[in-house]
């Protein structure tokens, strides 16, 4: 069993114990996380060589390929990729992705554990420059998985400002807000935080802040909501927790 952690830097453990070496070389590891998040975890050869080694001669790279499913196949045994024909296929069982947890949890509506996954931005700080498809790929995915990660953040630090935990959701507010600066619903969450911990002028800095963004990113300006919570910060000298 390989299980992958996506969201934030990437992690790989196989079968508990930290990766090979060889697995985590960049082309290799884009090939394991790129069949992982494909449909029924397969793709066909030319899809991959071209995905991933767009600049060889055909022959060369699928001899890239070949390599790098051996790779797999010495960290997670034979039957762990099904190379047959001209198609190459991860085994069912072989990856446990965090984002599939994420998805999981996002259905149930269990906002406390899946905000325990969110870690980063999915696959921070990785990338192959000499493959334009995946890195288009892997931006397509960053943006989805950003979205997603906020939504969850909020939400769960929207349940913790319900009950009275006020550094909790703001903390979670916080790091929403770090996934994307440009977030109306985390900087609203934070604001709403800060405010009830007595710190009004933290909550106003955080609604400026936001509104500098906005405003340097194409001359947009908060939406009302945020607004009106903004004023009712600056009126209010005394917050209490819904």
């Amino acid at each position: 069993m390989i299980v992958c952690r996506t969201l934030g830097p990437i992690e790989v453990l196989v079968d508990g114990a930290r990766a090979p070496a060889e697995l985590l070389w960049r082309k290799n590891l884009a090939l394991l996380i790129y069949l992982a998040r494909s449909p029924k975890r397969a793709r066909t050869r030319d899809h991959l060589t071209s995905l991933l080694w767009p600049d060889k001669p055909q022959g060369a790279a699928r001899h890239s390929l070949r390599e790098a499913v051996r790779v797999l196949r010495s960290c997670a045994g034979e039957a762990s990729v099904d190379a047959a024909g001209d198609g190459v296929r991860l085994a069912a069982d072989l990856v446990e992705l965090d984002v599939d947890r994420l998805d999981a949890l996002y259905g149930a509506g269990d906002w406390a554990q899946a905000a325990d996954v969110v870690e980063g931005e999915f696959l921070e700080g990785f990338g192959v420059p000499d493959a334009s498809a995946f890195e288009d790929w892997l931006a397509a995915e960053r943006l989805a998985w950003r979205k997603r990660s906020v939504e969850v953040l909020t939400r769960r630090a929207d349940e913790l400002l319900r009950t009275g935990d006020v550094a909790g959701a703001g903390q979670l507010a916080l790091k929403a807000l770090r996934l994307d600066s440009l977030s109306e619903t985390a900087a609203g969450v934070a604001m709403a935080s800060l405010a009830l911990a007595g710190d009004r002028a933290g909550a106003l800095a955080c609604y400026e802040e936001l509104a500098a963004r906005l405003a340097a990113g194409g001359g947009m300006e908060p939406g009302a909501a945020l607004r009106a919570l903004a004023d009712r910060v600056r009126r209010e000298r005394i917050w209490r927790a819904p």
